[in-house]
């Protein structure tokens, strides 16, 4: 009998437990929408605290921290990044196959500058899933950022391939043609992105095409 008793109280326990990590996390989510990343990271940890498994808590951590990444304060965002890479990790050893993980811990590396780290990253979580558009657009910025316009074109357009309503690919298509200096094909991918609803490259649409 005192075995089911003890049972019992753990069952309780449990679902307690269960329901205090979901409301700590929809609230973190809440802090996300209001931009209070410091806040969010003491909701996860509180999650985290109640139940260390939860890869969830760990992933939202990650990502608070990532952006807290500034660039203001070198110190501030070493200590943020190496936050967000610990936690993105936490997430890859509960969840090996999590594509999202990896693919958010190489946009973590990409805001630090380490471009060859965030490359393996993009690459594992493409071996993952391959029907990713934002991951072969991140990979097609990196290449930007490396100076291999012709492989920054590909991965964008990939990710056009993948989904044709992607309005952030064709805006980085017209940023590739830009850096080109092939103004027509960059104000057509400019204005394509427009279209569908990707804003990003507005201004730079309107002060370079509409003249």
């Amino acid at each position: 009998m005192k075995s089911i008793y003890i049972f019992l109280f753990l069952s309780v326990f449990s679902f307690a437990n269960a329901q205090t990590t979901k409301a700590l996390l929809d609230s973190a989510l809440v802090k996300k929408e209001q931009l209070k990343f410091t806040e969010g990271i003491k909701l996860c940890e509180q999650a985290i605290a109640l139940d260390s498994t939860l890869s969830d808590a760990y992933f939202y951590k990650a990502g608070f921290h990532t952006a807290l990444i500034n660039k203001r304060n070198a110190r501030e965002d070493y200590a943020n990044y190496k936050g967000a890479i610990t936690s993105y990790n936490k997430v890859i050893e509960l969840q090996p196959k999590h594509a999202e993980a990896f693919f958010f811990r190489g946009g973590a590396h990409d805001a630090m500058g380490f471009l060859d780290e965030a490359f393996l990253d993009y690459t594992n979580s493409i071996a993952i899933d391959k029907n990713q558009p934002e991951v072969y657009n991140s990979m097609g910025v990196c290449y930007a950022k490396s100076g291999k316009l012709m492989l920054a074109l590909t991965h964008f357009e990939k990710a056009i391939e993948i989904d044709a309503k992607y309005g952030k690919a064709y805006s980085n298509v017209g940023n590739v043609y830009d850096m080109k200096n092939e103004r027509t094909k960059a104000c057509e991918n400019w204005k394509k992105a427009i279209t569908l609803g990707y804003m990003g490259n507005q201004r730079r649409y309107e002060a370079k095409c509409k003249q």
